[in-house]
């Protein structure tokens, strides 16, 4: 079996099997198939972008700097698109391509003055051509007298930056920045890739802090690239940590190499069958499924110690025998740990699922490796020697029963108000954005520069449907007007959607008649291009331009092949039953107050942060019902094989176990979510185990004293829990917020599994106490 997996795990290498986006750890969107649509694409758009600001005390300075890092962007070959200066000829030629049908295309200001009083138009267009800037808007005079086609344009920018030799510079109390933006080749950057991006942003901010400037960078990508580096991190500190955790615990206690290389046989066969399986059931594994997974290096070398430390247990021992005595302890402990993970696959988030199948994999390859290969490989095994930490496990598991039953008249209310203390104070959060973990200064600079260049898009937006193309647009219309109120209120920096850049046929032909009504059939336009100096021939060929101009009508496909990608993809198109598109929001200030707007016609609010926040926190629900169920089922198998007073004895660990974590979460206001349950699930798989070798060390039937195997149960146990606190443990020092409670969850679980076991069995041993 191994054979197999070791071939195809050489075949999987030369794949791209390591995910590393934030959002892949998220469920798909329980909403209409047109939402998920919208989200992807949505997110799709947010996860290549990355802006890049040289701030300098001068302008001049900040250019330079801007145009090097170009350079050296350029080079790095993980760009396809590098924005410094504006594109000129993409707006030239756009605007070739729309004007035409300058009389149809009138932006929203314009259809209102002209409404209300269009001889204001008029008097707008002489106020600018006499003011400074006039001698540049003159020069549109001659084919656009009226302005309005100029007015349309700039409003498809509404967004009025500076431009310095066609760069846009912004400004703060002391520094200059130019603004370059860039788009990655490929969204879904590999692991070599994200380590290239963050070496490239550390280099590229030394190179420019030498030159006496500052670099500020932002994006989703640079966050995926900081969240990839901690975890790499973190797998290194785990994995490195449990491994030497397990050696120096196995070479003090065995003074020999052989238990410690079959532990590492049994623990490495289970982490490659888990992570081949993984790669082929799920396409892709996250980096986070192997932050999980170095941690399972502590709970798979408990079969191991287990068989190992029961050589301590009888005086002739012999691996076969040892077996036959240790296996149904090991099958239960395997079952209750299978079934433990098994919760983690009814969790809507594809990351839980990967470190469910993961875990049980590895745990059930590493069971066959203990139950399999050991007795066979421990042959002539005997240690000749009583190790430290066998004596010290021994008087532990002798004389701490006995304290904690004197004292139990006072403990038991101790340890009541304790646990009712702590879980009074346990309270859920279920914010998504807890699964992603960023540098404080990362934040800082993602702050500063929303406050200095207000474009990054927000992760709420609008979706809007209709039956047709018309309902769309009207339905559309609707909500830009409540937005465009919001924004004079402040509640808003900016929107975008198609409705505010392109009028359909029918508006079209509208804007074409109020301007017919308005400036052409009144004889304004005759007399405004009379006091302008025009010629009559001029007056006269504007006229006939006009004329010409009545029946034309610009579709939305044919308009949105002249506008740029950011506007291509608010359009989602139209089937046979409706036509969608969405509505970008930039600066949220009040969010109910958008919120609000989901009760117009055809209008969807999709918050997708809160959208997975309600996800966690239904589930939280669900999931706690499922704890108490495998609690309970546990439960049930033990009382059949065991029977229901003994069942209740070996459960009451875990129960108890379980009770103390959540109460240590309370008290050192530690965060309490979902995941923090699926640390519980895996808290009853070690308990029982735990519980049920100190259970049957009191019922052994063979030819060892129940005093020797207590003392071998014990000294298996401590070293077990040990070795799985240290990958636990080691897992709650994860800058993750989410990883760093499901460690401090279990850890604590783990630890008061181990305080309480030695009661199992103890009391009938012991019947005067």
């Amino acid at each position: 079996m191994m054979l197999v997996v070791g071939i195809s795990g050489i075949r999987l290498l030369t794949k791209n099997w390591l995910e590393t986006g934030f959002l892949a750890l998220l469920p798909v969107t329980e909403q209409q198939p047109e939402i998920a649509r919208a989200i992807a694409q949505h997110n799709d758009q947010l996860n290549r972008k990355v802006i890049w600001l040289t701030g300098a005390t001068s302008s001049q300075t900040a250019i330079v700097q801007a145009r090097q890092l170009k350079q050296q962007l350029q080079q790095s070959g993980l760009f396809s698109t590098l924005l410094l200066e504006l594109p000129q000829q993409q707006y030239s030629k756009q605007y070739q391509q729309l004007f035409p049908y300058r009389y149809q295309l009138l932006d929203a200001q314009t259809q209102l003055t002209l409404d209300k009083n269009p001889q204001e138009l008029l008097s707008q267009n002489l106020e600018t051509l006499y003011s400074p800037m006039g001698q540049m808007t003159a020069a549109d005079l001659e084919h656009d007298p009226l302005l309005i086609f100029s007015r349309y344009f700039n409003a498809q920018h509404p967004l009025k930056l500076s431009l310095e030799q066609g760069i846009v510079m912004l400004h703060d109390a002391d520094k200059f920045w130019a603004l370059l933006l860039t788009d990655l080749t490929d969204q879904h950057l590999q692991l070599d890739k994200l380590e290239t991006l963050l070496a490239l942003v550390n280099k590229t901010t030394t190179n420019v802090q030498e030159a006496g400037g500052e670099l500020m960078v932002t994006g989703m990508p640079i966050f995926t690239a900081y969240g990839a580096d901690s975890a790499k991190q973190e797998i290194s500190t785990v994995g490195v940590g449990s491994s030497l955790g397990v050696i120096v615990l196995l070479l003090l206690t065995f003074r020999s190499l052989r238990p410690l290389l079959l532990s590492s046989l049994a623990i490495g066969c289970g982490l490659l069958a888990a992570w081949v399986v993984s790669i082929l059931v799920f396409g892709k594994i996250h980096i986070i499924t192997l932050v999980f997974g170095a941690s399972l290096i502590g709970v798979a070398d408990d079969y191991a110690l287990h068989f190992v430390c029961d050589s301590f247990g009888a005086k002739n021992w012999r691996p076969r025998e040892g077996l036959k005595y240790i296996f149904p302890g090991l099958l239960i402990g395997l079952l209750t740990n299978l079934l433990s993970y098994a919760g983690l696959v009814f969790s809507p988030f594809p990351g839980l699922q990967e470190v469910a199948l993961f875990s049980a994999i590895g745990l059930l390859v590493a069971w066959l490796t203990v139950v399999l290969l050991f007795p066979l490989l421990l042959t002539g095994f005997k240690p000749d020697h009583a190790p430290v930490i066998l004596k010290l496990t021994h008087y532990w598991q002798q004389h701490w029963p006995v304290w904690l039953l004197k004292n139990k008249r006072w403990l038991i209310p101790v340890l009541l108000v304790f646990l009712a203390g702590g879980l009074w104070q346990v309270k859920p959060r279920d914010d998504v954005r807890l699964l992603q973990s960023a540098p404080t200064a990362l934040l800082a600079i993602t702050d500063k520069i929303k406050q200095l260049l207000p474009v990054s898009q927000e992760n709420q937006f609008f979706l809007v449907s209709g039956h047709d193309q018309r309902e769309w647009y009207l339905n559309e219309q609707q909500l830009l007007r409540r937005l465009n109120a919001l924004t004079q209120q402040h509640k808003l920096t900016q929107y975008r959607g198609l409705g505010d850049y392109w009028p359909d046929e029918q508006s079209q032909q509208q804007n074409y008649q109020r301007l017919d009504t308005a400036l052409y059939q009144s004889g304004l336009l005759k007399h405004y291009m009379t006091e302008l100096g025009f010629s009559k021939q001029a007056i006269n060929s504007e006229l006939a331009q006009f004329s010409a101009a009545k029946n034309r009508t610009l579709s939305l496909p044919e308009w949105l092949a002249t506008a740029d990608e950011e506007k291509q993809q608010l359009w989602l198109g139209c089937d046979a039953s409706r036509c969608l598109s969405r509505v970008t929001l930039i600066g949220i200030t009040d969010l109910p107050a958008l919120s609000d707007l989901q009760n117009l016609q055809g209008v969807t609010w999709v918050d997708q942060v809160e959208q997975l926040s309600s996800l966690f926190a239904r589930y939280r629900l669900s999931i706690s019902v499922l704890l108490i169920a495998a609690y309970l089922l546990v439960y049930g198998g033990l009382g059949l094989k065991f029977g229901w007073r003994n069942a209740l004895m070996i459960t009451a660990v875990p129960v108890l176990a379980a009770l103390v974590a959540l109460a240590m979460l309370g008290w050192c206001n530690q965060l309490f979510s979902l995941f923090n349950l699926f640390a519980l699930l895996l808290v009853l798989g070690i308990g029982v185990d735990d519980a049920i070798f100190f259970f049957m060390a009191d019922h052994s039937t063979d030819d060892a004293t129940t005093e020797d195997r207590r003392a071998s149960t014990s000294l298996a146990v401590t070293l077990s829990a040990l070795t799985t606190l240290l990958a636990f443990g080691l897992l709650a020092a994860s800058s993750t917020e989410i990883v760093h409670a499901f460690g401090f969850t279990v850890a604590a679980g783990i630890l008061t599994a181990l305080v309480f076991s030695p009661l199992v069995g103890y009391k009938a041993q012991n019947s005067q106490i």
